[in-house]
């Protein structure tokens, strides 16, 4: 089976029609969506022509088989993470400024203080609050996991990197604890993919990014951070898993 995988969206529209005919034309035969369908930051972005969080959800939602959440997902339906890395969220926090809420952060988690308004309709932000935070596959490959980002923070709604080997603990015995081998991830837009292997050298950096188009991810347990569909800088696109050959293709979209 080949699944296309996109992650990262944040409201451009334009860009997710050109993944979808894309993934179509290398006959994807599922799609996979690791989150950040909404959100977009201003400083960050520019596609306000094609910025659309209304029809980016309804394209998600027709076409993709597996959908998780990330943190602009939550901020956009006013939904809490499961972890917070301590932090404790008061209640009036989708209420209060965006300036107010990176005061009392204490820049544990995100603020979204520069978060362009959006085209939600109830219905949309519905969706977005029964999306799961990480999903399992099941019928097609029981090794796969997919998540935004890094357990325990699935959705990346804390300002953490993983920078380094010894951060990955926690998600290493998350994958083992499920018998998971192929964990699939977005969040810190990478210009090309990154993996991680469960290895001894805790202080190395965790992850190493390659410019190849494409990977054979053999047997080992390996976390595979993908680039994402809309970014602020370097190459942007989606992703192919052929699960009978484990063949990992990076699909590029050039935009004008």
């Amino acid at each position: 089976m080949r699944i296309g995988i996109v992650t990262d969206i944040h409201e451009n529209a334009n860009l997710l029609r050109e993944a979808l005919r894309l993934a179509d034309n290398h006959k994807c035969d599922e799609l996979a969506c690791l989150g950040d369908i909404v959100g977009c930051d201003t400083r960050f972005y520019d596609h306000s022509a094609s910025r659309s969080a209304k029809e980016c959800i309804g394209l998600i939602r027709s076409s993709c088989r597996w959908i998780v959440a990330g943190n602009h997902d939550l901020f956009a339906s006013a939904r809490l993470p499961s972890w917070s890395n301590g932090f404790v969220y008061p209640e009036n926090w989708f209420v209060i400024s965006g300036p107010e809420r990176k005061k009392v952060s204490s820049g544990k988690v995100w603020c979204y203080e520069s978060e362009a308004s959006n085209d939600l309709s109830v219905n949309e932000s519905g969706f977005l609050t029964e999306i799961p935070e990480f999903l399992i596959p099941s019928g097609i490959n029981d090794t796969f996991l997919f998540s935004h980002y890094i357990f325990p923070d699935f959705t990346g709604s804390t300002t953490l990197y993983i920078e380094r080997n010894h951060q990955l603990k926690k998600h290493w015995d998350f994958m083992k604890s499920h018998n998971l081998k192929f964990s699939f991830i977005g969040h810190a837009h990478s210009s090309f993919a990154g993996f991680a292997y469960n290895r001894n050298r805790s202080f190395l950096r965790a992850f190493h990014s390659l410019p190849n188009n494409s990977f054979y991810l053999g047997d080992e347990p390996v976390v595979i951070l993908l680039p994402p569909l809309s970014g602020e800088k370097g190459r942007t696109g989606f992703s192919i898993i052929d699960t009978e050959n484990m063949k990992l293709s990076l699909i590029p979209i050039f935009t004008s």
